[in-house]
């Protein structure tokens, strides 16, 4: 079973000629912030002092660490400015789902200086990220408990899991295309390419040798499912228990390929070959 949960690269970076001391503050209430919402992070506490990012020549000791640590996905909020060369870079390394967002500035001090200047490196980070060829995503410039900023967060995990999900698969193809149906064609060429998806062929024939191997058996695990199936009052008496055991045995066989070959998903034929030969449809 693939696990999809999310694990996040937690990169706050920052500019060293701006207030040390507010970036601090701003790391930990946005750590904090995310460790009540109970996400997964992979923290750079161990970089220096600070444990934020601030030096294109640590990206390397951070992408080898987020590799050993399997990190799904980065998010890189600017705790002040923040150093955009090396927020770029590490996001090249990486090729992970990529989230930009900062905490709203706060008004200027009385002499004119600003203490952050989070929006102005927000917006040198993305033009940076976008000559590195890094795609990425943002949330608007927010305070930290606004919900604006909860629910950017919140789509840009679902979105990273989608993505985890979706690049390297492994997808069973169970018999071929039916003739007459052209709007299921796929360039399995182009998936490989382009995504990392594998498409794992297996003839009709194997898939119905191994149901009726399970049903001539009469198997223990048949029997179980069987018996579960007929446990929860399901009215089957219009296919009869022969034809419920063919179809209980059908997923045996598919299940148990879908294990051998570490699947993630499985299409099969839906036409007439199946109810031919084998007497049950696999759709209805």
């Amino acid at each position: 079973m693939r696990d999809f949960s999310i694990k996040l690269g937690f990169v706050p970076t920052r500019r060293i000629v701006f207030n040390k001391e507010e970036a601090q503050k701003y790391k930990n209430l946005i750590r904090d912030k995310l460790l009540s919402w109970k996400v997964d992070l992979v923290d750079i506490d161990w970089l220096n002092q600070e444990g934020m990012l601030s030096d294109i020549k640590d990206t390397e000791k951070v992408y080898k660490y987020f590799l050993e640590k399997n990190v799904d996905a980065l998010f890189l909020p600017h705790c002040n400015f923040g150093t955009e060369s090396a927020v770029a870079k590490l996001g090249k390394l990486m090729n992970k789902p990529l989230l930009l967002w900062g905490p709203r500035d706060d008004a200027p001090l009385k002499s004119g200086v600003r203490t952050r200047d989070t929006q102005c490196g927000l917006f040198a980070t993305s033009k940076v990220l976008r000559r590195f060829g890094v795609p990425f995503t943002y949330i608007t410039n927010s305070g930290i408990e606004d919900s604006v900023f909860e629910k950017g967060f919140s789509n840009f995990l679902r979105a990273a899991s989608v993505v985890k999900a979706f690049r390297n698969m492994r997808i069973g193809m169970i018999s071929t295309r039916p003739g007459e149906f052209w709007s299921v064609m796929a360039n399995e060429g182009e998936l490989l390419e382009k995504f990392g998806i594998e498409v794992i062929p297996v003839a009709l024939t194997e898939i119905i040798a191994s149901a009726r191997e399970y049903k001539d058996k009469n198997s223990e695990v048949l029997k179980a499912v069987f018996e579960d199936i007929k446990g929860k009052n399901i009215d089957y008496s219009s296919i009869g228990e022969e034809n419920l055991k063919k179809i209980v045995a059908l997923k045996l066989a598919i299940k148990k390929w879908v294990e051998e070959e570490k699947l993630s998903a499985v299409a099969i034929q839906c036409w007439m070959a199946l109810p031919d030969e084998y007497g049950v449809a696999p759709c209805f």
